[in-house]
């Protein structure tokens, strides 16, 4: 363990013991001291010789002494400004040096930037993202990670899908499913009266496959494995394959939500002259967007139902409100209560 004078010496750097400022008064009211006048500190400040040689060396370091010109055994004080111009100066230059070659470092890496950002944009670009322009290479490309795929595919789709897409996707969809992949995917409402979905949909359906419907799908959306999600390029006819983790673990979870709020698809409770128990989601979907004031032809490619259809529809929902108006049933929607837990509309 150290001593006492161990720790008092076990000072910041710059600072100054009690001992060497008396020392520098001392000297300071004499307006000078040789070596032998020295010997009169110890006994004028009580100090003992290796007291006063600490107190002369930190002095000199810090400037508040020097040797006089020309007799180097005689020590003259130094005033406090002196001693920060000598001992500031260089260590300003070199803070300026020093930020001169920070600069300097700084701008020559910033010349990097460019092709950093541009390097890696490509980069991820092909490892992350893969744009698929052409109708035949998204086919291709889906059926190449279908059968690639190991555990689950997760899907929702607007609308109703043509001929030729469902006799293109109900092989791969069966073969999956018999190869015990889990088969989730979402439709809207309607798919559940037509008549070329309702029998494609009930063969997915025994084969095992989970099917659910809503009032609104936004768009179409494809996700394998949770590793892998497929989404339409909005820019030109194709689609977008989209690999990075983030993106699609965020787009999964929101499918999630979708799904957990879709009807199951069920033949008992969905009967051919009607939507079953999806009758009342569509019923409070169109009053909804009736309230928001929609046009006949928005609310029918929203819910993916025929203006014909649509129209209907709204003349039941009128007569049964006994509305004369298609913005009287939207208030008396309100008054009844009927759009309290709907949410707004976009």
């Amino acid at each position: 363990m150290g001593t006492d004078v161990d720790r008092q010496d076990d000072r910041p750097e710059g600072t100054i013991s009690v001992e060497a400022a008396s020392l520098y008064q001392w000297i300071l009211q004499r307006g000078h001291v040789s070596s032998e006048e020295l010997e009169d500190a110890t006994i004028d400040l009580g100090q003992t010789a290796a007291e006063v040689s600490k107190g002369l060396a930190s002095l000199l370091d810090l400037r508040l002494l020097r040797h006089a010109p020309g007799e180097l055994d005689v020590l003259v004080p130094s005033s406090p400004e002196a001693a920060i111009a000598e001992l500031i100066a260089p260590l300003e230059s070199e803070v300026r040096q020093r930020k001169r070659r920070m600069e300097a470092l700084e701008a020559t890496l910033a010349t990097f930037n460019p092709i950093y950002f541009n390097t890696r944009q490509v980069r991820n670009r092909r490892e992350a993202i893969d744009i698929i322009d052409e109708v035949d290479r998204v086919r291709t490309s889906l059926a190449g990670i279908a059968r690639r795929c190991s555990v689950e595919v997760f899907s929702a789709h607007p609308g109703v899908l043509s001929d030729r897409a469902i006799e293109e996707s109900l092989p791969g969809d069966l073969e999956m499913l018999a190869r015990g992949i889990r088969v989730r995917t979402i439709y809207q409402h309607p798919v559940r009266v037509h008549p070329r979905m309702r029998p494609f949909l009930k063969e997915l359906a025994d084969a095992g496959c989970d099917v659910r419907t809503r009032e609104e799908v936004i768009d179409r959306i494809i996700i394998f494995d949770r590793e892998i999600a497929i989404i339409p390029n909005m820019l030109a006819r194709g689609a977008v394959v989209l690999r990075e983790p983030s993106v699609v673990d965020y787009l999964y979870r929101s499918l999630e939500q979708i799904w957990a709020s879709a009807l199951p698809l069920d033949d008992d409770t969905t009967p051919s002259s009607g939507y079953g128990v999806a009758g009342d989601d569509l019923r409070r979907a169109l009053l909804r967007l009736l309230a928001a004031g929609r046009k006949d032809e928005f609310i029918a490619r929203k819910l993916s139902i025929s203006v014909r259809t649509c129209r209907r529809h709204i003349a039941e929902i009128m007569q049964d409100l006994g509305a004369e108006s298609r913005f009287q049933a939207g208030v008396l929607a309100g008054q009844r209560g009927l759009l309290d837990d709907l949410p707004d509309v976009p």
